[in-house]
C-alpha cells in the first residue's frame, strides 16, 4: 500500500495546468514505456496537434484503484477528457451489475472469471462505486469488483477511454506496439472523410430476417451521407450472397480506401462466426452436409465425456441414422477434412493477421470479439496486424442481438473522435480497442457542438431540422444528461421526426420517464417504417403489461407477421398480460384479417403464419405458468427454484410483482431467495407498476436488519428510479 501511495503522489504531481481544450492521459506500463518511448512521445505529440493536451503517465500499475484515482484527479485538476490504456494495465472484472449489460446473465456462483464482465466503465464513469472482492489467482492482472449498493445504477461516462494491447502471439509485443503507434501517428495527420463504408450481416443475426437487414442502408445514409454519393461508397453484404463469404470479406477489409466496416454476426474471442454451410442443391450435397453434422455431434459427445463408441451409438439412436453416417467420425483424415470445411464459415485470428486489414475503424456487433482478458482477440487483431486499421469497437462478453450498435454513429461524420462517440453510447461490456482520439474529417459547414457546454439553450439550438439527425440526437442526449425540465414533451415531438435514427434515439431516452407519453410513443412506433424501432416497441410495450396495449400489439402482429424479430418480441410478450387476454384478442382480430393469414392448405408444414403465431403465444403463456410455480407453488426449498426464478430477469411479469414483494418480506423464505428476488424486482424498469414496486421497497427498507438484503433492496430502488424521472 505504501508503494501504491508513493506512486500515486508521483503521478498526481504532474502539472495541474491544462488548457481549456482539455487533456488526454496516455496510461502505459513501465516496460512498454522503456521499449517504445520514442513512438509514445510521437503519438502524444500527434494528439496534441489535434487539440488535446496529451501527457504520458508511465508506472508499474499495481491495481485498478491506482489508475482510477489518478484519472479522477486529472479530471478535477487537468480538465481530463479521455484516456488510453497501453500494455499491461489492470483489468477490472465487474460483478453484481448485470442489469447494466445488454444480455450477460451468467450465474455468479459459477466460475468467477467467466461470470464477471471485463469493463473499462470502472475507469471512465466516476459516479459508479465499487467494492473490491479479490484478485485472480492465475491471471494476476484481473481484479474483481462488485457494484456498490449506493452507486449510480446508470452508465454515464465522465471521460472516454480506449485500450491498446499488443500481443506476443505473432511477434514480439513491443515490436507490435511500435508498429501500431507509428501507424496511428502517421494516419492522424491525414484525416479523411468517412465516405467508404461496408456492412456485413452473418448467418443467425436478426433471425436471418431480410426485413431487419434492409433498413441499415437507410440508417447509414442518415448518419454517413458522404458514403452515399457514388456507387462504391457503401456496400452491404449478407451471409447467403455467396456459398462462403470469408474470402469476400477479407478482401473487402483489405481495401485501402475503406473507412468503416460493420460486422453483425456471432462471435468468440478468437473467431467471427460469419456464416453457415450453403444450402444444398442436390441430394448428394444434402447427404454430405448431414454426415458432417452427424460427425460433429459425435465429436461433441466425446467432449462431454463419452467414449468414441458411446458417442457414435448416441448419434445413431438420437437421429435414426445408420452407422455409415458416423463410422469415420474419428478418422484423422476425416477430422482434418471436416475442420477445413468448418474454417470456411469463420474468420480466425490467423486469417486477420494475413489479411492486413485497412479499414480505419471496425464495429463488431458480436459476442466476445473484444474480450481483452485473452492474450489476443478479434478486435485487437484487426488493429494490430499490418495494414491501416486504427480502432475497433468490441464487446467483452455476450451481447444482445436486439441492440442498436450504430446509435449516434453520425457523430463520426461531424468530426467527433471515436472515444467521444463511444462515451455517449457505451454499455458495460463495450470497449474501444485502439486509439480513441482517432477521428474523420467533416464535410458539414457548421462547427461541431461543444460537448463540454452545459447550457440548456445551447443544446436546444441543435434540435433545429437544419442539423443532421445524429447532431439532433446528440442534443437530445445532452439535454437528458442535464436533466432538463419538460424533456418528455421534447422527446415525444422528436419521435415524429422524418429521420429513422432520431426517432429511435428519442424513444430510447423517453423510456427513462414515468410519463404516459412513453406508452403513446411505443404504440405509434409499432407502425414505424424502421423495423428495429418496431421490434423494440413490441418488446417494451409488452413488458409494460398495460392491458390497453393488447389490441395495438395484436394488430401489429397481424400486419407485421413476416418480420421475424418483431413477431418474436410480440408473441413472447403475450405472457405479460393477465390470463389469456392476448391470445383471445389476437384470435378475434385475426379472424377479421385479410389475406395476410390465408395460407393455402397445401403450404409446407410450418409456413402457416397464424398457427406459428398462436404456437408462439401459447409457448409464452406456458413459460409464464412454469415460472409462477417457482414463485409460489413449488415449495420454498424446491430443487431448481432459484434457477427458474432467475428467468424473471428476462421475463419480469408485472402481474407477479406483488408475489415477489411478498417473498422479499417473508422471513420464512430462505435469505438467498429473498436477496435474489430483491434483485429481480430491479428488472421491472418499464412495468406499468414499477413506481408502486419502488415505493413499497422504500417503505420496507428501514426495517430490514440483514445487510445483504438491505443492500440489494437499495440497489433495486436506485435502478427503478433511473426510469421514474
Amino acid at each position: 500500500m505504501k508503494k501504491y501511495l508513493i506512486a500515486l503522489l508521483s503521478l498526481l504531481s504532474l502539472s495541474a495546468s491544462a488548457g481549456s481544450r482539455g487533456s488526454f492521459a496516455i496510461i502505459v506500463d513501465k516496460e512498454s514505456y522503456v521499449h517504445c518511448k520514442e513512438q509514445l512521445e510521437l503519438y502524444s505529440s500527434a494528439i496534441q496537434a489535434e487539440g488535446l493536451d496529451a501527457f504520458i503517465a508511465s508506472e508499474k500499475w499495481a491495481c485498478p484503484e491506482q489508475v482510477r484515482d489518478s484519472l479522477k484527479h486529472w479530471y478535477k485538476n487537468r480538465n481530463l477528457k479521455g484516456t488510453v490504456f497501453i500494455g499491461e494495465i489492470p483489468v477490472a472484472m465487474i460483478r453484481k451489475a448485470q442489469f447494466m449489460a445488454s444480455a450477460f446473465k451468467m450465474d455468479e456462483k459459477r466460475d468467477r472469471r467467466e461470470s464477471s464482465i471485463p469493463s473499462d466503465r470502472f475507469y471512465d464513469d466516476f459516479d459508479l462505486k465499487f467494492s473490491f472482492v479479490g484478485r485472480d489467482s492465475s491471471q494476476s492482472n484481473l481484479f474483481y469488483y462488485e457494484l456498490a449498493p449506493d452507486s449510480n445504477q446508470e452508465i454515464c461516462c465522465d471521460i472516454f477511454s480506449g485500450r491498446i494491447m499488443p500481443s506476443s502471439k505473432y511477434r514480439d509485443k513491443h515490436t507490435e506496439l511500435k508498429k501500431y503507434l507509428e501507424k496511428v501517428t502517421r494516419l492522424k495527420g491525414k484525416p479523411q472523410l468517412m465516405d467508404r463504408v461496408a456492412s456485413y450481416t452473418g448467418s443467425g443475426s436478426f433471425s436471418n430476417s431480410m426485413i431487419a437487414w434492409k433498413d441499415e442502408a437507410v440508417t447509414l445514409k442518415e448518419q454517413i451521407p458522404d458514403a452515399f454519393r457514388n456507387i462504391d461508397g457503401a456496400k452491404f453484404f449478407v451471409y447467403h450472397q455467396y456459398p462462403f463469404m470469408k474470402e469476400i470479406l477479407l478482401e473487402e477489409c483489405g481495401r485501402d480506401d475503406l473507412d468503416l466496416m460493420l460486422y453483425h454476426h456471432h462471435g468468440t474471442p478468437d473467431r467471427q462466426w460469419i456464416g453457415d454451410y450453403p444450402a444444398s442443391f442436390n441430394e448428394e450435397e444434402a447427404f454430405e452436409y448431414g454426415r458432417r453434422q452427424a460427425r460433429s455431434a459425435a465429436r461433441r459427445n466425446v467432449r462431454y465425456g463419452m467414449s468414441n463408441e458411446e458417442a457414435i451409438r448416441s448419434v445413431i439412436e438420437k437421429y435414426g441414422v445408420d452407422s455409415s453416417w458416423v463410422s469415420d467420425a474419428f478418422d484423422p483424415e476425416t477430422v482434418k477434412a471436416d475442420s477445413i470445411e468448418d474454417l470456411k464459415t469463420g474468420i480466425l485470428l490467423d486469417d486477420i493477421y494475413k489479411a492486413k486489414p485497412n479499414a480505419r475503424m471496425y464495429i463488431f456487433d458480436a459476442c466476445y470479439n473484444g474480450d481483452f482478458r485473452e492474450e489476443d482477440n478479434i478486435a485487437n487483431r484487426y488493429i494490430m496486424s499490418d495494414g491501416n486499421a486504427v480502432a475497433a469497437i468490441g464487446n467483452t462478453v455476450n451481447v444482445l442481438q436486439d441492440k442498436a450498435s450504430s446509435l449516434l454513429l453520425g457523430m463520426m461524420s461531424a468530426g467527433y473522435n471515436i472515444g467521444e462517440w463511444h462515451q455517449a453510447t457505451a454499455i458495460l461490456e463495450s470497449v474501444v480497442i485502439g486509439d480513441p482520439t482517432f477521428c474523420f474529417a467533416s464535410s458539414y459547414k457548421f462547427k461541431k457542438p461543444d460537448l463540454s457546454n452545459t447550457n440548456i439553450g445551447y443544446w436546444k439550438r441543435f434540435l433545429n431540422k437544419k442539423y443532421p439527425c445524429d447532431i439532433q440526437g446528440l442534443a437530445l442526449n445532452r439535454l437528458y444528461k442535464l436533466n432538463v425540465p419538460g424533456l418528455p414533451e421534447i422527446l415525444a415531438k422528436a419521435c415524429n421526426s422524418d429521420y429513422y435514427m432520431l426517432r429511435l434515439t428519442a424513444l430510447t431516452l423517453l423510456k427513462h420517464y414515468d410519463s404516459p407519453l412513453y406508452r403513446k410513443a411505443l404504440v405509434k412506433a409499432l407502425d414505424d417504417p424502421y423495423e428495429y424501432t418496431r421490434r423494440k416497441a413490441g418488446y417494451f410495450l409488452s413488458m409494460m403489461g398495460d392491458t390497453s396495449a393488447v389490441t395495438p400489439l395484436a394488430d401489429a402482429l397481424i400486419k407485421d407477421y413476416n418480420a421475424a424479430r418483431v413477431n418474436f418480441n410480440i408473441t413472447n410478450g403475450a405472457g405479460f398480460f393477465p390470463d389469456s387476454l392476448f391470445l383471445g384478442t389476437f384470435k378475434d382480430i385475426s379472424e377479421k384479417a385479410g389475406f395476410f393469414y390465408k395460407v393455402p392448405e397445401s403450404a409446407a408444414e410450418g409456413s402457416n403464419a397464424l398457427e406459428n403465431a398462436i404456437n408462439g403465444i401459447n409457448s409464452s403463456l406456458s413459460i409464464r405458468e412454469f415460472t409462477y410455480k417457482a414463485i409460489r407453488h413449488s415449495g420454498k426449498d424446491s430443487k431448481g427454484r432459484s434457477s427458474t426464478l432467475a428467468f424473471l430477469r428476462n421475463q419480469p411479469y408485472p402481474q407477479y410483482a406483488d408475489d415477489l414483494l411478498s417473498i422479499v418480506k417473508d422471513s420464512e423464505e430462505p435469505m438467498e431467495i429473498r436477496i435474489q428476488v430483491a434483485d429481480i424486482l430491479g428488472w421491472y424498469i418499464v412495468a406499468y407498476n414499477k413506481r408502486e414496486i419502488c415505493n413499497e421497497l422504500v417503505e420496507y427498507l428501514p426495517g430490514v436488519s440483514d445487510k445483504r438484503l438491505a443492500d440489494e433492496i437499495s440497489k433495486t430502488i436506485r435502478r427503478l428510479k433511473v426510469y421514474l424521472k
